[in-house]
């Protein structure tokens, strides 16, 4: 490869500031990031341009997009920057390399992981587990390319060139679960009028975000009455959202293995009851993600094809589109 002119006019800090622009996805929050001035990271990015002779980003409604010699330049510079990060490590770092930072939501800690717990991939590897927001400092993508982590699991989307994704489950045949305090105790199947009259305790996370939640989207909903249900109870944490159903009269919509785990494994006093024949759930699927440049590539991807040979099953027939007449629990909730 023919070498480029003013070579020797690249240093590290311009190298810094593209990986940061693309990671980030934008140069505001890339500047927030670095702690400098947009303008200081145009200047930067022109330099660079300059140095190459070539567009390196291309201006969208969206912000800035790398272009195809963007998108080249990246996965070299991010190398190189690994590179240079290594060498400031402690030795120590070295006895690390089993480790496996997974980020995830209190479903991914307490229904998924058990399953692993006597498999070889769990007795070979430490993993470590924590609990995410969209609205942390870095982007669910930037925590993946930057090596904050190695995996993240849920079911939102993250799309970026530089990160993998992987379905490990689809979370279907939604129930309704309920104490002996409920009025419903006593039945297998759950009315549409009951489901309004109910007060619903509703589970919510940033990696599940719809997931029992204000947001659980429906095939259909036969029923004429588009309602709103009461919600009583609201939590970021499963295990309070079942603890409340479990000693209150309120209810919860939980996929039904889900449901099922907690009442014979966990051994929680609940019932479960059938949804209304009106109300059709949408399968919701759940992705692992990791990125290509992960120093942990080859340990992530066994951990996310043991989740995959454990959960996933034969793929949904219904297709995964809202049919005429659908409605969503977001229109349902208060």
């Amino acid at each position: 490869m023919r070498p480029i002119k003013n070579a020797k006019k690249i240093d590290y800090n311009l190298i810094k500031v593209f990986d940061t622009v693309i990671t980030e996805g934008n140069a505001t929050r890339a500047a927030r990031k670095l702690d400098v001035t947009p303008a200081a990271i145009s200047q930067a990015l022109l330099r660079l341009q300059n140095l190459y002779g070539e567009e390196l980003f291309i201006r969208t409604r969206k912000g800035l997009v790398p272009s195809s010699k963007g998108k080249s330049l990246h996965q070299v510079f991010r190398q190189a920057i690994e590179s240079i990060e290594s060498t400031l490590c402690d030795k120590t770092d070295a006895q690390d390399s089993n480790e496996l930072i997974v980020l995830g939501s209190d479903i991914t800690e307490n229904y998924y992981f058990p399953a692993l717990l006597d498999t070889v991939l769990m007795n070979r590897y430490i993993i470590k587990h924590y609990a995410i927001k969209k609205t942390g400092e870095y982007s669910p993508a930037s925590m993946l390319t930057h090596g904050y982590a190695d995996v993240i699991m849920g079911i939102l989307e993250i799309k970026n060139k530089m990160i993998e994704s992987y379905l490990i489950d689809n979370l279907s045949d939604f129930v309704c679960v309920c104490g002996e305090k409920s009025p419903l105790v006593g039945l297998e199947k759950m009315s549409l009028y009951n489901f309004y009259a109910a007060r619903h305790a509703v589970y919510h996370s940033d990696m599940f975000s719809s997931f029992t939640a204000d947001s659980i989207d429906l095939f259909k909903s036969s029923t004429p009455y588009a309602g709103r249900r009461e919600i009583g109870y609201y939590s970021g944490s499963l295990f309070g959202v079942i603890g409340v159903v479990e000693k209150s009269d309120m209810v919860a919509i939980l996929p039904g293995k889900i449901a099922t785990y907690f009442r014979d494994v966990r051994r929680y006093n609940i019932k479960i009851l059938r949804m209304p024949d009106e109300m059709i759930f949408r399968t919701l699927p759940v992705y692992a993600y990791l990125a290509i440049n992960s120093t942990h590539y080859k340990n992530a991807k066994k951990l996310i094809s043991t989740f995959q040979s454990t959960f996933l099953f034969s793929q949904e027939k219904q297709p995964d589109a809202l049919v005429e007449g659908s409605t969503s629990l977001c229109d349902l909730s208060v």
